[in-house]
């Protein structure tokens, strides 16, 4: 019977399949050299190293996706259990006490007492007819490898977020440095022009234009000072610190661009990213249950088997051995369309982690190229930059000294001095982006080596 109903309803039972994908590129628009593994070293910062490491193993997020990592591996655990069998066992002792009505003519009533002693033991098993706990089982595993993929996606993440944090520290500190330079700078125009008014060479309209601007540039400086402090607490807290933690600042230059990495074919980018792998993962996992809820529609087999032994008696207890072996079919004829429905809401679900898989591949892509296009132009941007504070620099020069001889007003040096001091922090900050521009490409090309804890 059961061999006849095996081959009614095996051909009915899902077969996972495989995602497949309509279009991948041939290739990204450039490629590198640069290995991708541990890439923050690149960029030869000692400081910057120590920090990777330590959000590896410090920071609270990154702690949370272990321990969800292992609740994983302990649901694995128990589904693989149930393809084994359960044994249990039992032992019991009791006595009773029973009243006995006394046979007229007496009276009253006299006491019977009973003894019971057993031990036992008992092995259930359910055959896997049609796959479903082996389809529990997979799906499981399959779990724990996603989590494992969200783990170093956090990781990839969580190093982004400390370089990222890390040159915004050292951007503000430079622009603190630079606008105490320029501070300087215009005290010295304020003291000349203080000078030549003295002398009835400038107008008091020039002394309070150039006092403007030092005023300015005092006033740039507070909102710098607290973007660092911002930047500071926020290193301190992904290092698992309280924010008012000391870190030692930067005094240095932001660092030049590293090497470009090497970005591999785009079909390279499915293994190399774990968040494409987790859902890939996700996706087969859902593929697995689906095949359990259609062989939850169909009658299961259990087999149980149990001993021991049974005595009024403790020292009669291993004299009298029973034991029973039972099989049972079971099956559900009628539930009011609950499994169906349930079969229904898996599909439901394979559809959608499917079709999140194909977006997560094209956003891949996509993320890709947007930070390769973003870095050429940014750097094509700084070479204009650097070009037009060569100009900024000469057209100061020249506008200091037709103002000193008498040609021009002091408004042109005012002019020509503001364009100059923004064009050099426009210059800091372009720099910075142009850094976080290769820290997108490294984050979307994907790759870490995640050290178990």
């Amino acid at each position: 019977m059961t061999a006849a109903a095996f081959l009614l309803f095996s051909c009915q039972i899902h077969q996972p399949r495989n995602v497949s994908l309509s279009v991948v590129p041939e290739r990204f628009s450039r490629t590198g050299t640069a290995q991708n593994k541990c890439w923050w070293e690149s960029f030869q910062d000692t400081q910057l190293n120590r920090f990777a490491e330590r959000v590896l193993s410090d920071n609270p997020n990154l702690k949370q996706a272990w321990a969800r990592l292992e609740q994983a591996r302990a649901m694995a655990d128990q589904a693989g259990a149930s393809r084994w069998p359960h044994l249990t066992v039992d032992a019991r002792s009791g006595r009773s006490r029973t009243n006995i009505p006394v046979m007229p003519p007496a009276s009253g009533t006299t006491a019977s007492y009973n003894n019971q002693f057993s031990a036992s033991a008992a092995v259930s098993y359910e055959v896997d007819l049609w796959g479903s706990i082996a389809s529990l089982n997979k799906a499981a595993e399959l779990d724990v490898k996603a989590s494992q993929r969200d783990l170093e996606t956090m990781a990839i993440s969580l190093t982004a977020e400390i370089a990222e944090t890390w040159f915004s520290i050292i951007e503000k500190r430079a622009l603190l440095d630079l606008a105490h330079e320029q501070l300087k700078v215009n005290e010295t125009y304020l003291k000349l022009i203080q000078f030549r008014f003295g002398q009835g060479q400038a107008s008091a309209l020039d002394v309070y234009q150039q006092r403007q601007q030092a005023a300015g540039t005092r006033a740039k400086i507070p909102p710098i000072e607290s973007g660092l402090r911002v930047f500071l607490h926020q290193l301190s807290v992904l290092l698992g610190d309280p924010p008012q933690a000391e870190i030692t600042e930067p005094h240095g230059n932001l660092p030049d661009l590293p090497e470009l990495p090497m970005t591999g074919l785009p079909s390279a980018l499915l293994k190399s990213r774990p968040d494409i792998q987790a859902v890939h993962f996700r996706v087969a996992a859902a593929d697995h249950r689906v095949s359990a809820a259609i062989a939850d529609r169909f009658p299961s087999l259990g087999l149980t088997a149990s001993g021991g032994f049974r005595a009024t008696e403790l020292a009669e207890l291993f004299e009298n051995l029973i034991w029973d072996i039972l099989g049972n079919l079971s099956g559900t004829l009628w539930d009011g369309g609950r499994k169906s429905a349930e079969v229904r809401r898996k599909r439901a679900m394979l559809e959608e982690l499917s079709a999140k898989y194909v977006q997560t591949v094209l956003g891949a892509f996509q993320e890709v190229e947007d930070a390769l296009v973003r870095e050429e132009q940014q750097q094509i941007y700084l070479s204009k930059l650097n070009e037009q504070i060569r100009y900024a620099k000469m057209s100061l020069k020249e506008s200091r000294h037709r103002y000193l001889n008498g040609l021009d007003d002091y408004l042109r040096v005012l002019t020509a001095l503001e364009s100059l001091q923004n064009l050099e922090q426009r210059l800091i900050s372009a720099k910075k982006q142009l850094l976080s521009h290769r820290i997108q490409l490294y984050r979307a090309i994907g790759g870490i080596d995640v050290i178990e804890n």
